[in-house]
């Protein structure tokens, strides 16, 4: 009885299967391929869902297509070669692309980040490259865009003595943002998802929660109003060569599957020899887009507040709820550092010509600050840098994510 119900009716569960599975696949890679978002956009409330549930509906189309292999294999008349060929490529591209692609194309150092001496890191920085710094407990860890591009998320492993920070990085954003993973004293490891809204999203693979790189919570908790969310740590901007001169025991963030003289070769691992590359020419492709033109690149996000050009590099912060971005050039202007009140705290900004970075810091001295060094030294003691810093930030992604900012406050 079972074969003549498949006998009659394998057409009809075939396509049925075919029409869940391609449907299951095309979910995948809208919501989770990242890459995707260049052709396509959904809202947050699906992606997320689509997240949330990953696993079990990437069962259900493995089944469904499972059922279809089944079924071609005892009648194979049921649909012609090629065409079951076509499909089945069809869906394996979207399924891998949503499902496996992101993982494996921005693997994260969170633990194992590869970092090297300021001499040795001059073989693959130049001199003038932006690098996004940190210090911990007076050891300075420097990192570029480029090294961090593909990984995301870099940082070392813990030890005896040592804060625990990770750096995260958004290139669509041209955001590094330092972190202490843990969110009410416990650990979170941290790995890249996919972006929304031209920022970076994580994951938690502890609670399995996505976390906005901008807004450092658990998805839940921020849904819930819940406050809870990581710890910033300070970092800011300066060429590399300006870092190797103030830092010149520093470390330096290399990305070992970036470099040629790292990465596996072909006969070490092929599928990595052929695949780095071309997920390195796309990321550049974006990126560079990102950069030289107002639209962003992924069109999630619209140029709505024209205070600023669309991609003019701010350093945002804030103080509480008071929000304010300032331009390296207003800085710059200014005849004497900035003292300004920001979410009722004295902040002081100065732009360091020695070594080309543009330094917030808090002023607890009480008094004005007319001279201040790079290392935030005045007159009245050295001053600690504001640790919700975002240097050379996106003025359209930052006014998208903090509408409520002022710009270049006196």
């Amino acid at each position: 009885m079972m074969k003549t119900f498949l006998e009659k009716h394998a057409k009809k569960i075939f396509w049925l299967c075919m029409i869940i599975a391609q449907y299951i696949g095309a979910l995948l890679f809208k919501d989770l391929a990242d890459i995707s978002q260049w052709f396509v956009q959904s809202d947050r409330e699906t992606t997320m869902w689509v997240w949330y549930n990953r696993h079990g509906i990437a069962i259900i189309a493995l089944l469904a297509f499972g059922v279809m292999i089944g079924l071609k294999y005892i009648q194979r008349n049921i649909i012609g070669n090629k065409t079951f060929i076509t499909l089945g490529l069809i869906f394996a591209f979207s399924f891998f692309s949503g499902m496996m692609n992101p993982h494996l194309m921005m693997r994260d150092r969170m633990h194992n980040g590869h970092f090297v001496s300021v001499e040795a890191a001059k073989k693959y920085l130049r001199p003038h490259e932006s690098v996004i710094v940190m210090e911990i407990h007076g050891k300075a860890r420097a990192h570029s865009d480029k090294q961090l591009l593909r990984p995301h998320v870099a940082g070392k492993p813990v030890t005896e003595g040592q804060d625990n920070v990770v750096m995260t990085y958004c290139g669509l954003t041209n955001l590094g943002m330092a972190y202490i993973p843990e969110i009410n004293g416990k650990p979170l490891d941290l790995a890249p998802a996919n972006q929304l809204r031209n920022n970076l999203v994580m994951w938690d693979r502890h609670s399995g929660e996505p976390v906005q790189q901008l807004w450092g919570q658990h998805e839940a908790d921020r849904n819930h109003g819940l406050p809870s969310k990581m710890k910033e740590w300070p970092t800011f901007r300066m060429p590399f060569e300006r870092f190797a001169e103030a830092y010149p025991d520093g470390e330096v963030f290399v990305n070992d599957y970036l470099v040629a003289d790292m990465r596996p070769t072909f006969w070490e691992n092929p599928f990595l020899a052929v695949y780095d590359p071309i997920m390195e020419s796309i990321f550049k492709l974006a990126i560079s887009y990102q950069a030289y033109y107002d639209e962003p690149t992924f069109p999630t996000v619209e140029y709505k507040d024209m205070r600023l050009p669309s991609k003019e590099k701010v350093w945002g912060l804030n103080i509480g709820e008071d929000y304010v971005a300032y331009t390296e050039r207003f800085v710059r202007m200014q005849p004497n550092p900035i003292n300004v009140a920001i979410g009722e705290q004295n902040i002081v900004l100065h732009f360091d010509e020695t070594y080309e970075s543009l330094g917030i810091f808090y002023n607890h001295t009480g008094k004005d600050i007319q001279d201040i060094n790079f290392f935030g030294e005045t007159e009245f003691g050295k001053l600690a840098r504001v640790e919700t810093v975002k240097a050379g930030a996106y003025w359209i992604i930052w006014a998208d994510f903090f509408p409520q900012t002022d710009v270049n406050r006196l």
